[in-house]
């Protein structure tokens, strides 16, 4: 993710593998970087964004909303889950586990950081 951010203007700039998102708050901004980057590189645009990385994108009157329904569903089907009926978690809802709770284990190696995750409103 790179964002570009100058006076008033910010630019998001997603890029995973060949797909690229770019979004911002000046049209006419992100035209002229599309068309540089159109100079430079081939490029497609693809139109307006249905889905990108798993996340769903439904643009309504109301806004954008981001949905992972179809990737759990796709999941379900590649692992045939998708015929299972739900149960209820037999969890109390609303319960907190303290920090300091449980038992460290022996071995943790077997475990990774995954980093850190920023989201940009």
């Amino acid at each position: 993710m790179f964002v570009y951010r100058q006076q008033t203007t910010i630019m998001v700039l997603l890029l995973y593998v060949d797909n690229m998102l770019l979004t911002g708050n000046n049209h006419a901004f992100i035209c002229t970087f599309i068309a540089t980057l159109s100079a430079h590189f081939s490029m497609k645009d693809l139109g307006d964004l249905h889905y990108f990385l798993g996340v769903q994108v439904v643009q309504t009157s109301s806004g954008r909303f981001l949905s992972q329904n179809k990737y759990v569903s796709d999941l379900l089907r590649k692992f045939h889950f998708h015929t299972l009926e739900p149960v209820h978690t037999p969890s109390v809802s609303r319960t907190t586990l303290p920090f300091t709770d449980g038992e460290l284990l022996t071995d943790p190696k077997g475990f990774a950081w995954l980093g850190h995750c920023s989201i940009l409103l």
